[in-house]
């Protein structure tokens, strides 16, 4: 085999394919963010929830898909989650405040109470959700489940709900049949990742971790189960 020839020849698709690879890589992601938020919503449902899909003004029967941190927040769309005149939102690619400082974190998704994140123009720009707004998030990976993954997403919830590592509770998150943070993966767990996962409880960290989501989603929708985290 001439290698030579064959490595020029690589070099020379990807150089003439280069966007498209791209492209393929910025799709997936974007299908995994819209997928993590499918997935929360399908928790919320099986708890009773009613999941209301709320479309912006300007294009009112548009699902319009968030897909980076630019944008105004009022020309996505974002859902609701009802139950027993309790109200919360969904939003995908959400900014947030940080717990300590003045730091401020993007989320696939960040569940909030409800009118903190506006849905028409403001006077004042907006800039990210508060805090004590937010009531818990998602981040997806496409990715297995290794420790420093698992040590790097301790981290954000550290930066952005630090009461799950070491605190109690909000008030009523357990009653309202809230989702702990989650980061959800398409790979399984590698080396020792899962008894790592499972020393969380006996250190009182509430986090979930959903290995091989999209097997998770598929049997949602195969009507196997009606919750993609449990």
């Amino acid at each position: 085999m001439d290698v030579s020839a064959v490595q020029k020849s690589i070099k020379q698709f990807l150089k003439k394919h280069k966007h498209t690879f791209l492209a393929i890589n910025s799709n997936q992601s974007k299908a995994l963010e819209l997928a993590v938020t499918i997935g929360v919503s399908e928790h919320y449902r099986s708890k009773g929830y009613a999941i209301h899909v709320v479309n912006p003004k300007k294009s009112p029967k548009i699902f319009v898909v968030k897909t980076s941190t630019r944008g105004h927040p009022w020309n996505f769309t974002h859902l609701k989650f009802e139950r027993d005149g309790v109200v919360y939102e969904g939003h995908m690619n959400l900014m947030v405040e940080s717990a300590h400082d003045e730091g401020r974190y993007c989320v696939d998704f960040g569940l909030t109470k409800v009118g903190c994140v506006p849905d028409k123009a403001t006077k004042k720009a907006w800039v990210a959700a508060k805090n004590c707004d937010l009531v818990t998030f998602a981040e997806v990976k496409k990715l297995v489940v290794y420790p420093m993954l698992l040590a790097q997403f301790l981290g954000i919830v550290h930066e952005i709900k630090p009461c799950f590592i070491h605190g109690k509770n909000p008030m009523g998150f357990v009653r309202e049949d809230h989702l702990f943070p989650v980061l959800a993966s398409l790979g399984n767990f590698s080396g020792n990742s899962s008894k790592i996962v499972e020393g969380y409880k006996s250190r009182n960290i509430r986090i979930l971790v959903a290995e091989n989501f999209d097997i998770r989603l598929a049997r949602v929708r195969g009507k196997q189960q009606s919750n993609p985290f449990v």
